[in-house]
């Protein structure tokens, strides 16, 4: 592809919105889990720096990269929104903000209010709250029936380290949320990982579920799964992204490049996707 332009959908860059929490301050820690996903550190993820890190995306064609907020929680620590959207507000043409709230403290009414303020997605993850919760906890629902009345896409964690045990990423459950918001656009990030056949399967069965599986894909098992639903029926609903620092910039677009997918796919998933579900600039 020429001229290629990619949004980067989920990225933690080195602004401090994430340098007080584990990610950065336990470093070493951080770029063993980098190795141990097959990649190599690069400089920006060795030596942080928000000049490196901006480089290593101009360099691979990432033109914008969307920032997570977290709420606080005594097992990620997390920030909360403040330092996301100062920082987003410093760099509009390339940072744009997903608002993180917690959904067991009065949150729905916080919704709009974020949204009002810029935010392209909220973030909810239940999993990683002080008293882990199942994201389908009717007591989320208020929360759920506020996004989905804005219209506003929510980024719901559902794989990985997403809570104290496995039962946590279960697609099923990530299903039933879909099931009684039909209207809801619902993002699984970490994309249902280990269980990506499942978490393919309801994404298969369900329109408004897309998939973000930035760090545990590529390069670990599922990966031939996520691909074969690239090439079919999640093409419009898949998203790019790094989870950086988790996986390097240039390598992750030269993995999404070896597929061999068709430039229409990719175009999509590197670009159109995001643009269209977050309400981006889609020239």
């Amino acid at each position: 592809m020429s001229d290629m332009r990619i949004i980067d959908a989920r990225s933690r860059p080195p602004i401090a919105a994430f340098l007080p929490d584990r990610t950065y301050v336990n470093l070493e820690r951080t770029l063993r889990d980098v190795r141990a996903r097959g990649w190599r550190p690069t400089p920006s993820m060795e030596r942080p720096e928000l000049d490196r890190y901006l480089a290593e995306c101009d360099k691979a064609g990432i033109v914008r990269a969307g920032i997570p907020a977290r709420a606080p929680n005594r097992w990620w620590g997390g920030q909360g929104n403040e330092p996301v959207l100062a920082a987003c507000a410093e760099r509009p043409e390339f940072f744009f903000p997903y608002a993180a709230v917690d959904p067991f403290a009065d949150a729905a009414e916080s919704v709009a209010g974020l949204h009002e303020r810029g935010a392209r997605a909220i973030v909810i993850e239940p999993g990683i709250a002080d008293e882990p919760a199942y994201v389908d906890d009717p007591r989320i629902n208020p929360v759920y029936e506020a996004c989905q009345a804005l219209g506003l896409p929510v980024l719901l964690m559902g794989g990985g380290e997403t809570g104290p045990d496995l039962s946590f990423s279960d697609p099923r459950r990530f299903e039933q949320v879909a099931i009684r918001f039909p209207g809801l656009p619902l993002v699984n990030v970490h994309g249902g990982w280990p269980l990506a056949q499942a978490a393919l399967g309801v994404a298969f069965r369900r329109p408004n579920v897309w998939l973000l599986p930035d760090v545990y894909f590529p390069g670990l098992p599922g990966e031939h799964d996520y691909v074969l639903a690239m090439r079919t029926y999640l093409a419009d609903r898949f998203l790019f992204a790094t989870g950086y620092p988790f996986c390097p910039v240039q390598a992750t677009v030269d993995r999404y490049l070896s597929f061999g997918l068709p430039d229409e796919v990719l175009e999509n998933v590197l670009y159109r996707n995001a643009a269209r579900l977050f309400g981006l600039d889609p020239q």
